[in-house]
Protein backbone atom coordinates (compact mmCIF):
# COMPACT_ATOMS: atom_id res chain seq x y z
CA UNK A 1 0.00 0.00 0.00
CA UNK A 2 0.78 3.66 -1.29
CA UNK A 3 0.66 6.69 1.92
CA UNK A 4 2.33 9.50 3.22
CA UNK A 5 3.42 9.65 6.71
CA UNK A 6 4.61 12.64 8.52
CA UNK A 7 8.14 12.88 9.50
CA UNK A 8 8.43 11.03 13.02
CA UNK A 9 11.47 9.85 15.83
CA UNK A 10 10.16 6.02 15.43
CA UNK A 11 10.55 5.74 11.25
CA UNK A 12 13.99 7.69 12.16
CA UNK A 13 16.29 4.86 10.96
CA UNK A 14 14.39 4.42 7.49
CA UNK A 15 14.30 8.37 7.06
CA UNK A 16 17.52 8.65 7.39
CA UNK A 17 18.76 6.43 4.74
CA UNK A 18 16.08 7.89 2.18
CA UNK A 19 17.50 11.39 3.20
CA UNK A 20 21.24 10.35 2.53
CA UNK A 21 19.84 8.86 -0.63
CA UNK A 22 18.60 11.49 -2.40
CA UNK A 23 20.86 13.89 -4.16
CA UNK A 24 21.55 17.35 -2.53
CA UNK A 25 20.11 19.29 -5.60
CA UNK A 26 18.26 17.59 -8.82
CA UNK A 27 16.16 18.95 -10.62
CA UNK A 28 15.24 21.77 -8.42
CA UNK A 29 14.88 19.86 -5.40
CA UNK A 30 16.99 20.99 -2.42
CA UNK A 31 17.79 18.37 -0.17
CA UNK A 32 19.29 19.97 2.66
CA UNK A 33 19.98 17.38 5.15
CA UNK A 34 21.95 15.17 2.17
CA UNK A 35 25.32 15.66 4.29
CA UNK A 36 24.24 15.46 8.25
CA UNK A 37 25.12 12.96 10.30
CA UNK A 38 22.58 10.01 11.27
CA UNK A 39 22.92 12.02 15.31
CA UNK A 40 22.22 15.57 13.79
CA UNK A 41 19.47 13.96 11.94
CA UNK A 42 17.50 12.25 15.33
CA UNK A 43 18.77 15.25 17.78
CA UNK A 44 18.58 18.64 15.47
CA UNK A 45 16.89 17.93 12.36
CA UNK A 46 13.46 15.70 13.04
CA UNK A 47 13.25 17.85 16.33
CA UNK A 48 12.92 20.96 14.01
CA UNK A 49 11.08 19.78 11.19
CA UNK A 50 8.40 19.23 13.54
CA UNK A 51 8.65 22.24 15.09
CA UNK A 52 8.65 24.09 11.86
CA UNK A 53 5.22 22.04 10.86
CA UNK A 54 3.95 23.50 13.26
CA UNK A 55 5.15 27.40 12.75
CA UNK A 56 7.58 27.36 15.35
CA UNK A 57 11.50 28.39 15.11
CA UNK A 58 11.08 29.58 11.48
CA UNK A 59 13.73 30.76 9.88
CA UNK A 60 13.50 34.37 8.77
CA UNK A 61 11.67 34.52 5.12
CA UNK A 62 10.81 30.85 5.51
CA UNK A 63 7.01 29.93 5.56
CA UNK A 64 6.00 26.46 7.56
CA UNK A 65 6.19 23.12 6.02
CA UNK A 66 5.69 19.84 6.40
CA UNK A 67 7.83 16.75 5.37
CA UNK A 68 5.76 13.91 4.45
CA UNK A 69 7.54 10.29 3.17
CA UNK A 70 6.29 8.64 0.49
CA UNK A 71 6.38 5.15 2.15
CA UNK A 72 5.43 1.59 -0.41
CA UNK A 73 4.31 -0.76 2.56
CA UNK A 74 7.60 -1.05 4.50
CA UNK A 75 9.89 0.93 2.14
CA UNK A 76 10.37 4.65 1.93
CA UNK A 77 10.89 5.50 -2.03
CA UNK A 78 10.26 9.29 -1.86
CA UNK A 79 9.57 12.59 -0.02
CA UNK A 80 7.30 15.47 -0.58
CA UNK A 81 7.76 18.41 1.26
CA UNK A 82 4.11 20.93 1.65
CA UNK A 83 4.59 24.52 2.30
CA UNK A 84 1.13 25.61 4.10
CA UNK A 85 1.15 28.95 2.44
CA UNK A 86 3.34 30.85 -0.23
CA UNK A 87 5.64 34.26 -0.13
CA UNK A 88 6.02 36.09 -2.92
CA UNK A 89 9.52 34.58 -3.51
CA UNK A 90 7.96 30.91 -3.38
CA UNK A 91 4.81 32.10 -5.44
CA UNK A 92 7.13 32.82 -8.54
CA UNK A 93 9.33 29.74 -7.85
CA UNK A 94 9.21 26.31 -5.47
CA UNK A 95 5.42 27.13 -5.06
CA UNK A 96 3.81 25.00 -2.62
CA UNK A 97 5.21 21.27 -2.88
CA UNK A 98 8.47 19.64 -3.89
CA UNK A 99 9.33 16.32 -4.03
CA UNK A 100 11.98 14.18 -4.93
CA UNK A 101 12.05 10.26 -5.82
CA UNK A 102 14.49 8.15 -4.28
CA UNK A 103 16.92 7.28 -7.62
CA UNK A 104 16.42 2.81 -7.46
CA UNK A 105 12.08 3.82 -7.31
CA UNK A 106 12.32 6.23 -10.40
CA UNK A 107 10.53 5.49 -13.74
CA UNK A 108 7.82 3.11 -11.36
CA UNK A 109 4.97 6.07 -11.40
CA UNK A 110 5.78 6.72 -8.05
CA UNK A 111 5.82 10.63 -8.65
CA UNK A 112 2.61 11.02 -10.22
CA UNK A 113 1.09 8.72 -6.98
CA UNK A 114 2.66 10.67 -4.46
CA UNK A 115 1.57 14.04 -6.08
CA UNK A 116 -1.97 12.44 -6.03
CA UNK A 117 -1.43 11.67 -2.36
CA UNK A 118 0.22 14.92 -1.52
CA UNK A 119 -2.75 16.86 -3.04
CA UNK A 120 -5.32 15.05 -1.06
CA UNK A 121 -2.96 16.44 2.15
CA UNK A 122 -3.01 20.15 0.80
CA UNK A 123 -6.71 19.74 0.87
CA UNK A 124 -6.13 19.42 4.85
CA UNK A 125 -3.51 22.09 5.20
CA UNK A 126 -4.13 24.61 2.75
CA UNK A 127 -6.29 27.43 2.67
CA UNK A 128 -6.29 28.58 -0.99
CA UNK A 129 -8.43 26.83 -3.61
CA UNK A 130 -5.81 26.12 -5.45
CA UNK A 131 -2.19 25.33 -4.77
CA UNK A 132 1.49 26.76 -7.14
CA UNK A 133 4.05 23.85 -8.15
CA UNK A 134 7.23 24.43 -10.53
CA UNK A 135 9.59 21.70 -12.35
CA UNK A 136 12.54 22.00 -14.42
CA UNK A 137 11.90 22.00 -18.06
CA UNK A 138 14.87 19.17 -18.42
CA UNK A 139 12.68 17.23 -15.88
CA UNK A 140 9.85 15.80 -18.85
CA UNK A 141 9.09 12.70 -16.37
CA UNK A 142 7.71 15.43 -13.17
CA UNK A 143 6.36 17.68 -15.68
CA UNK A 144 4.03 14.62 -16.89
CA UNK A 145 3.15 13.90 -13.58
CA UNK A 146 1.84 16.55 -12.77
CA UNK A 147 0.01 16.93 -15.89
CA UNK A 148 -1.84 14.13 -15.24
CA UNK A 149 -2.67 15.42 -11.89
CA UNK A 150 -4.79 18.08 -13.19
CA UNK A 151 -1.92 20.79 -13.54
CA UNK A 152 -1.64 23.44 -15.74
CA UNK A 153 1.42 25.58 -17.05
CA UNK A 154 1.12 29.75 -15.86
CA UNK A 155 4.46 30.92 -16.83
CA UNK A 156 8.23 30.00 -16.71
CA UNK A 157 11.47 31.09 -16.43
CA UNK A 158 14.38 30.35 -18.32
CA UNK A 159 15.26 27.04 -16.91
CA UNK A 160 11.25 25.80 -14.99
CA UNK A 161 7.50 25.84 -15.71
CA UNK A 162 5.61 27.17 -13.14
CA UNK A 163 2.19 25.20 -12.67
CA UNK A 164 -1.20 25.32 -10.95
CA UNK A 165 -3.68 22.94 -9.75
CA UNK A 166 -6.72 23.67 -8.64
CA UNK A 167 -7.67 21.63 -5.40
CA UNK A 168 -10.92 20.85 -5.93
CA UNK A 169 -11.59 20.50 -9.43
CA UNK A 170 -8.79 19.07 -10.82
CA UNK A 171 -10.20 16.65 -13.82
CA UNK A 172 -9.04 18.33 -16.77
CA UNK A 173 -5.98 17.62 -17.68
CA UNK A 174 -3.44 18.70 -20.52
CA UNK A 175 -1.56 15.98 -22.77
CA UNK A 176 2.12 15.50 -22.95
CA UNK A 177 3.92 13.84 -26.16
CA UNK A 178 8.07 13.30 -26.64
CA UNK A 179 9.27 13.25 -29.99
CA UNK A 180 10.60 9.98 -29.89
CA UNK A 181 7.32 8.79 -28.30
CA UNK A 182 8.72 7.18 -25.54
CA UNK A 183 5.94 7.86 -23.80
CA UNK A 184 3.73 5.69 -25.33
CA UNK A 185 4.10 2.33 -23.71
CA UNK A 186 1.90 0.28 -26.57
CA UNK A 187 4.92 0.00 -28.88
CA UNK A 188 7.05 -2.75 -27.57
CA UNK A 189 9.34 -2.48 -30.39
CA UNK A 190 10.18 0.20 -32.35
CA UNK A 191 12.21 2.14 -35.25
CA UNK A 192 13.20 5.84 -34.95
CA UNK A 193 15.04 8.00 -36.57
CA UNK A 194 15.72 11.41 -35.40
CA UNK A 195 17.13 14.45 -37.41
CA UNK A 196 16.57 18.35 -38.21
CA UNK A 197 15.14 19.47 -40.93
CA UNK A 198 14.53 23.01 -42.48
CA UNK A 199 12.74 24.78 -45.52
CA UNK A 200 10.18 27.61 -46.42
CA UNK A 201 7.86 26.12 -44.50
CA UNK A 202 9.13 24.28 -41.03
CA UNK A 203 12.17 24.26 -39.45
CA UNK A 204 12.48 21.90 -36.20
CA UNK A 205 13.54 18.46 -35.54
CA UNK A 206 11.52 15.67 -37.61
CA UNK A 207 11.14 11.75 -36.18
CA UNK A 208 10.20 9.09 -38.38
CA UNK A 209 8.81 6.38 -36.15
CA UNK A 210 8.21 2.82 -37.84
CA UNK A 211 5.73 0.54 -34.84
CA UNK A 212 7.57 -2.21 -35.87
CA UNK A 213 4.88 -4.30 -33.20
CA UNK A 214 1.97 -2.86 -30.73
CA UNK A 215 0.49 -4.62 -28.27
CA UNK A 216 -2.73 -4.02 -29.25
CA UNK A 217 -4.21 -1.54 -32.69
CA UNK A 218 -5.67 1.77 -31.74
CA UNK A 219 -8.57 3.16 -33.30
CA UNK A 220 -9.71 6.75 -32.81
CA UNK A 221 -12.22 9.06 -33.79
CA UNK A 222 -11.93 11.01 -37.02
CA UNK A 223 -14.01 13.63 -39.08
CA UNK A 224 -14.72 10.39 -41.15
CA UNK A 225 -15.44 8.33 -38.26
CA UNK A 226 -13.14 5.37 -36.94
CA UNK A 227 -10.01 4.81 -37.81
CA UNK A 228 -6.78 3.11 -36.47
CA UNK A 229 -3.80 4.91 -36.30
CA UNK A 230 -1.49 2.42 -34.58
CA UNK A 231 -0.90 -1.15 -35.51
CA UNK A 232 2.24 -3.53 -36.41
CA UNK A 233 4.37 -1.56 -39.43
CA UNK A 234 2.35 1.57 -39.16
CA UNK A 235 4.94 4.58 -39.35
CA UNK A 236 4.15 8.55 -37.93
CA UNK A 237 5.87 10.86 -39.49
CA UNK A 238 6.50 13.46 -36.29
CA UNK A 239 7.29 17.25 -37.25
CA UNK A 240 8.11 19.05 -34.14
CA UNK A 241 8.68 23.11 -35.06
CA UNK A 242 10.84 25.60 -33.04
CA UNK A 243 9.51 28.85 -32.22
CA UNK A 244 5.31 27.71 -32.85
CA UNK A 245 2.90 26.30 -30.73
CA UNK A 246 1.71 23.15 -33.24
CA UNK A 247 2.92 20.01 -33.56
CA UNK A 248 2.52 17.55 -36.38
CA UNK A 249 2.24 13.61 -36.78
CA UNK A 250 1.09 12.11 -40.17
CA UNK A 251 0.35 8.96 -39.89
CA UNK A 252 0.78 5.92 -42.48
CA UNK A 253 -0.52 2.23 -42.41
CA UNK A 254 1.62 -0.76 -42.89
CA UNK A 255 1.35 -0.21 -46.73
CA UNK A 256 2.46 2.84 -46.99
CA UNK A 257 -0.96 4.74 -47.48
CA UNK A 258 -1.32 8.22 -45.62
CA UNK A 259 -4.09 7.82 -43.11
CA UNK A 260 -4.18 11.62 -42.09
CA UNK A 261 -2.35 14.70 -40.62
CA UNK A 262 -2.83 15.72 -37.59
CA UNK A 263 -2.08 19.09 -35.45
CA UNK A 264 -2.02 19.22 -31.92
CA UNK A 265 -2.41 23.00 -31.01
CA UNK A 266 0.39 23.34 -27.78
CA UNK A 267 1.12 25.19 -24.82
CA UNK A 268 4.53 24.84 -25.17
CA UNK A 269 7.10 22.78 -27.57
CA UNK A 270 9.95 22.23 -25.74
CA UNK A 271 13.83 21.52 -26.66
CA UNK A 272 15.71 21.24 -23.39
CA UNK A 273 16.42 17.43 -24.95
CA UNK A 274 17.39 18.47 -28.64
CA UNK A 275 16.81 14.60 -29.14
CA UNK A 276 13.87 14.17 -27.87
CA UNK A 277 11.78 17.54 -27.48
CA UNK A 278 8.56 17.18 -25.55
CA UNK A 279 5.13 19.31 -25.86
CA UNK A 280 1.94 19.91 -23.84
CA UNK A 281 -1.08 19.76 -25.89
CA UNK A 282 -3.87 23.20 -25.61
CA UNK A 283 -6.83 21.36 -26.45
CA UNK A 284 -7.84 22.22 -29.47
CA UNK A 285 -6.51 20.51 -33.22
CA UNK A 286 -6.51 20.12 -36.47
CA UNK A 287 -7.78 17.09 -38.65
CA UNK A 288 -6.62 16.49 -41.92
CA UNK A 289 -8.26 12.90 -43.39
CA UNK A 290 -6.21 11.96 -46.47
CA UNK A 291 -8.44 13.24 -49.41
CA UNK A 292 -10.47 15.72 -47.16
CA UNK A 293 -10.67 19.27 -45.88
CA UNK A 294 -8.77 20.49 -42.69
CA UNK A 295 -11.50 20.20 -39.85
CA UNK A 296 -10.85 21.61 -35.81
CA UNK A 297 -11.39 19.55 -33.42
CA UNK A 298 -12.08 19.54 -29.43
CA UNK A 299 -13.70 22.33 -29.18
CA UNK A 300 -15.53 21.35 -26.61
CA UNK A 301 -12.35 20.48 -24.42
CA UNK A 302 -11.10 24.07 -25.29
CA UNK A 303 -14.21 25.86 -24.17
CA UNK A 304 -14.18 23.63 -20.76
CA UNK A 305 -10.12 24.48 -20.40
CA UNK A 306 -11.26 28.49 -20.65
CA UNK A 307 -14.28 28.29 -18.63
CA UNK A 308 -12.70 26.48 -15.64
CA UNK A 309 -9.94 29.41 -15.55
CA UNK A 310 -7.37 26.76 -16.70
CA UNK A 311 -6.45 28.87 -19.58
CA UNK A 312 -6.69 32.63 -20.04
CA UNK A 313 -8.85 34.40 -22.99
CA UNK A 314 -5.37 34.95 -24.95
CA UNK A 315 -5.15 31.46 -24.70
CA UNK A 316 -8.52 30.20 -25.96
CA UNK A 317 -7.99 33.22 -29.52
CA UNK A 318 -4.50 32.30 -29.59
CA UNK A 319 -5.38 28.40 -30.17
CA UNK A 320 -8.13 29.83 -32.64
CA UNK A 321 -5.77 31.86 -34.23
CA UNK A 322 -3.11 29.14 -35.08
CA UNK A 323 -5.47 26.85 -35.89
CA UNK A 324 -7.21 28.99 -38.43
CA UNK A 325 -3.84 29.90 -39.91
CA UNK A 326 -2.76 26.32 -40.12
CA UNK A 327 -5.97 25.74 -42.17
CA UNK A 328 -5.13 28.92 -44.22
CA UNK A 329 -1.22 27.87 -45.07
CA UNK A 330 -2.84 24.28 -45.78
CA UNK A 331 -4.69 25.22 -48.33
CA UNK A 332 -2.58 27.68 -50.08
CA UNK A 333 0.87 25.63 -50.60
CA UNK A 334 -1.40 21.80 -50.17
CA UNK A 335 0.50 20.64 -53.10
CA UNK A 336 4.04 21.74 -51.33
CA UNK A 337 2.74 20.13 -48.37
CA UNK A 338 2.39 16.74 -49.73
CA UNK A 339 5.53 16.37 -51.43
CA UNK A 340 7.63 17.52 -48.45
CA UNK A 341 5.59 14.94 -46.52
CA UNK A 342 6.23 12.42 -49.08
CA UNK A 343 9.83 12.78 -50.11
CA UNK A 344 11.02 12.99 -46.21
CA UNK A 345 8.45 9.50 -45.62
CA UNK A 346 10.20 7.51 -48.64
CA UNK A 347 13.88 9.20 -47.96
CA UNK A 348 13.19 7.76 -43.70
CA UNK A 349 11.36 4.50 -44.71
CA UNK A 350 14.53 3.23 -46.92
CA UNK A 351 16.68 3.68 -44.52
Amino acid sequence: MLYLKKINFEDAEEEYKAIKSMPAQENGFENKYHDVTKEEFVNEIIPKLLKNSEGLDLTNGYVPDTYFFLWDDDKIVGLFKIRHYLNDFLRKGAGHIGYGILPEYRRKGYAKKGLVLAIEKCKDIIKEDEIYLSVHKDNPASLRAQLGCGAFIVGETAEEYLTKIKLRDNHITFGFRDLRRDDWKRIPQKKVIVEDEKNELFEGKVCFLEMQKVESPLSVDSPIGKVTIADNNYKNLIFAPKGENWWLTVMFDDQDNLIESYFDITRTNDFSNSENPYFVDMKLDVCIPNGHEPVIMDEDELKEAYEHGLITKEDYEKAYNIANKIISTYNSHKEDYYEFVYNLYNKYRNR
